[in-house]
């Protein structure tokens, strides 16, 4: 993927957090544009204005850039009010403006923000995810964060986070514990000092471990004290980093306790590596799969965490970590005991973390896995890839979609009057087969054709005494097809780039006097002057991308008389909604109001036939 495609959007450290290393380590490696978002707290007025003033900027930059030329638009978004606000008008500028946009949520709370939100910025959300080209979560159960909102489905990639350094020139090898009384156990917690994350937990667990069990431990705890409104015990951070050293000092732990603050790479990577365990008993809110776990499981520490959000596809319990209970240092402290008396099953659990993070996490595959997926957003799928993901849902909307019962009351209502009994039909573009059936139970003799291959399966499990066919149009082998009495095409040739030639085989492929019966999006109707721009933000018509032909029914009569077609009928469809309904009711042409029309066109007998 070449510069001029990408843009990624996104804030890079500070704050030091799973997502603004990820962003940065995603920002480093692709050869693209970069936009970057403030990520500083703001604790005074100053503060505020200026991110304010940041993402204004960033604003205008988006729009100079969209407008100048297209994008893939890499965006990773917020789970709260304020980064909602930050977010919309960001995919917003991008759709209506022609680009696509991948939207990255690295936290697992979606669905709880979206929850405690009101009727307006409810739909205000949805229609945000809806616009997007795709979404991408942390592991597979991280999905149904978005179930409120089932039509996302289709649009979810789930891409594992990864080691944000590469450890291709480190020797690595599983951890063992201290043979010997005087060496200590090494305990490390590793991520912001929120309350919900736990670290209070492997505190009192260090204090049981060292005043109960006297056991020689070192514990270090890496990271800013934080509060988050998820706190329970503490009014602020200063309050928590204040408790935190009458603790040690109360419960004596001075030499078994010690707190770095922020580390660096290389402090975090040699305590990583004189690690024994690794302990983060999270529940924190807006967790979702902490790349602190991967950096634990990469030098082999053995992991003792919460089997919550994404963490669940990280660990496989008792084998590459194990689960502890949540705000329950005695639960950590059994599991801690268990593993010091079965040294054997503790180098077997670090033997399996370093597999786990090598055959999952590493920095390449993540980067891979994620690269992908923004990169394939900028490869226009065809339509028969369309179809043929949507291939279900498309047959079950003549259940469920009024324009498509309407569309089908149309197209059969016309199928009466001019096909019938024993009539050989060529269904081409027969979809799910909907059209092949009924025209069979008519006692026609009929063919279905249709390039999507989910599509023909769907065809042939529901219908299988009709002959179904896998093809395209135009027909590569148009000798395989007997003279035929009628042909249907119902919403295929919108698809595709070369309707002529596929006119021009239908005149051949009828007998004299055929019947066409073929529908075109209406060029005529208001709706389709703006369908751009409304699926430039709503994501709505999916199939707005891949539609090729729009055209005023007359013109396109006129280009059929060209291959010896006469019109005999034209209908225009549907009539579902109550603007369309309105404006019909006060005298406006259907023409004007309706999506698509549908001719029904006979061949001229005399018309010479290859």
């Amino acid at each position: 993927m070449t510069k001029k495609n990408i843009l990624l959007i996104g804030i890079t450290p500070p704050p030091i957090n799973g997502q603004t290393i990820a962003f940065q380590l995603l920002s480093n490696e692709m050869n693209c544009d970069v936009l970057t978002l403030s990520g500083n707290r703001h604790g005074n007025l100053i503060g505020f204005l200026g991110k304010i003033w940041v993402y204004l900027g960033l604003l205008a930059k988006l729009i100079f850039k969209i407008i100048r030329k297209k994008y893939v638009v890499y965006h990773t978004i917020s789970q709260s009010i304020e980064g909602f606000i930050r977010d919309f008008p960001i995919v917003f500028l991008v759709r209506i403006l022609g680009s696509k946009i991948v939207l990255h949520i690295h936290g697992g709370n979606y669905d709880n923000f979206y929850h405690t939100q009101n009727q307006i910025t409810k739909l205000l959300i949805v229609r945000m995810l809806i616009s997007s080209n795709a979404i991408i979560v942390l592991s597979e159960k991280l999905k149904a964060m978005l179930d409120f909102a089932p039509s996302l489905q289709s649009k979810i990639k789930v891409v594992s986070n990864g080691l944000p350094w590469s450890l291709v020139h480190e020797t690595l090898i599983n951890k063992e514990l201290p043979l010997d009384k005087i060496s200590p156990i090494k305990i490390l917690f590793l991520s912001n000092l929120i309350e919900s994350k736990g670290y209070w937990s492997v505190l009192e667990a260090v204090e049981i471990l060292v005043n109960q069990f006297g056991q020689n431990i070192q514990a270090d705890f890496c990271g800013e004290f934080i509060q988050y409104n998820d706190a329970i015990r503490f009014e602020n951070a200063k309050d928590a980093q204040q408790h935190f050293f009458e603790f040690t000092t109360k419960y004596h732990l001075a030499n078994h306790v010690k707190y770095h603050g922020v580390v660096d790479e290389e402090a975090k990577k040699e305590l990583l590596q004189n690690a024994h365990f690794f302990i983060l008993p999270t529940q924190y809110k807006n967790e979702g799969q902490p790349i602190s776990i991967i950096e634990a499981m990469a030098y082999a520490c053995v992991v003792l965490t919460t089997d919550y959000r994404g963490i669940s596809a990280m660990i496989q319990p008792n084998n590459s970590g194990i689960f502890v209970a949540y705000n329950q240092p005695n639960s950590i402290v059994e599991q801690v005991k268990i593993l010091l008396e079965n040294p054997e099953k503790f180098n077997k659990i670090s033997q399996n973390a370093l597999r786990n993070f090598q055959e999952n996490f590493t920095k390449e595959k993540h980067l891979q896995n994620l690269i992908y997926e923004i990169e394939s957003q900028a490869e226009d799928k065809t339509a028969i890839e369309f179809h043929s993901e949507t291939a279900t849902q498309f047959h079950e909307k003549y259940n469920l979609s009024p324009q498509f019962q309407e569309r089908y009351k149309v197209w059969t209502k016309l199928i009466d009057q001019y096909i019938h009994s024993n009539m050989s039909v060529l269904d081409a573009g027969c979809g799910s087969g909907i059209f092949s059936y009924y025209l069979a139970s008519k006692n026609c003799v009929v063919i279905g054709v249709d390039g999507s291959e989910e599509m023909i399966k769907i065809c042939r499990n529901n219908y299988a005494q009709i002959s179904f066919i896998h093809d395209y149009l135009p027909f590569k082998n148009q000798v395989q097809y007997t003279k035929q009495d009628a042909i249907i095409c119902s919403s295929v040739l919108e698809y595709t780039s070369d309707y002529e030639t596929i006119i021009k085989q239908f005149s051949t492929t009828l007998n004299p006097a055929g019947i066409l019966m073929v529908s075109m999006p209406n060029d005529d109707c208001w709706y389709r002057k703006i369908e751009k721009y409304i699926f430039r933000f709503t994501g709505k018509p999916t199939y707005y991308p891949h539609l090729k032909q729009v055209m005023k029914a007359n013109d396109f009569s006129r280009k059929l008389t060209e291959y010896g077609f006469d019109l005999l009928e034209l209908q225009y469809y549907p009539n579902t909604n109550l603007l369309t309904k309105t404006l019909n009711h006060i005298g406006l042409h259907p023409k004007y109001t309706h999506t698509m029309f549908v001719g029904v066109y006979k061949l001229r007998r005399n018309y010479y036939q290859i």
